[in-house]
């Protein structure tokens, strides 16, 4: 694997920026594969932690492991709702590293057809509104340039005990109040990013993974998404583990497969 870069996420002053920039700038943590492994496919990476802040175990420890099975790992350090950031700069982060990514594909050595996303409980919210597409429309007032209207959405995804509900009796309290700060109780909010809600035929393939014991974020999260992709006919695999608590990351200490599965239906589609 190859030493890892930081990669600033905006040349200039973040659009829907609050607070002091030079705290709260976003940047690309990016891991490498050995280029006798790589396979020409990047993840973006959306670490969980309820949009409080960024786990290094569903960020960094990601990181290293895709580009370990020759995956490039692109670590997103998007900015967070307990600094003040709400929906629009978590969004804006979000799509700005997919076209980021893309842009760098040659000199990254990454095919730009073949970007997906991997996210984590909080992050695995954000990952799950760029693949549906949920709120995207809020960005339409974003006077960046650096923000392509044009992007389209990830290649495929990768959901680890994800929020999907910003609705009640399903959302995570803390997560969707650092999301949508003062609107956190309007129910209109709420269902426009619920990602379940927002699931299309033309949403990309995923590999969703929970635990029936996650009593911060219930598995009926990941359940809901896969109702929704099985009535959209999107193809998919899921998989409900009895055993395990919330935050497990690779899970390895705790004996759980998934992440060999997720290699094996990553090569499936050709990643």
């Amino acid at each position: 694997m190859l030493a890892n870069d930081k990669v600033p996420l905006w040349k200039g002053r973040p659009p829907y920026a609050s607070g002091d920039y030079r705290e709260d700038a976003p940047f690309l943590d990016i891991y490498r594969a050995d280029p006798k492994k790589s396979t020409g496919s990047a993840m973006l990476i959306f670490p969980g932690g309820s949009y409080t802040f960024l786990s290094e175990k569903s960020g960094s420890e990601y990181g290293k492991w895709l580009a370990a099975e020759g995956v490039t790992g692109c670590v997103v350090n998007f900015r967070l709702g307990s600094r003040g950031h709400r929906y629009r700069a978590l969004l804006s982060d979000g799509w700005r590293a997919i076209s980021l990514v893309r842009s760098m594909a040659s000199a990254w050595n990454i095919d730009p057809q073949k970007v997906g996303v991997i996210g984590t409980s909080a992050g695995g919210h954000l990952a799950s509104l760029l693949l549906t597409g949920a709120g995207r429309d809020t960005l339409h007032d974003c006077s960046s340039d650096e923000l392509d209207p044009n992007t389209t959405a990830p290649a495929l995804g990768v959901l680890c005990y994800s929020v999907l509900s910003m609705t009640d009796p399903l959302a995570h309290q803390e997560t969707r109040g650092n999301f949508l700060g003062e609107q956190k109780g309007d129910k209109t909010m709420q269902e426009a990013f619920t990602p379940y809600l927002h699931v299309s035929s033309t949403t990309a393939p995923c590999f969703i993974w929970h635990t029936i014991e996650d009593k911060e974020v219930s598995v009926d999260n990941s359940k809901r998404f896969a109702e929704a992709l099985s009535t959209q006919g999107v193809p998919h695999e899921v998989h409900f583990y009895e055993k395990g608590a919330h935050a497990l990351g690779l899970a390895r200490n705790e004996g759980l497969l998934w992440s060999n599965d997720c290699i094996r239906w990553l090569r499936s589609h050709e990643f």
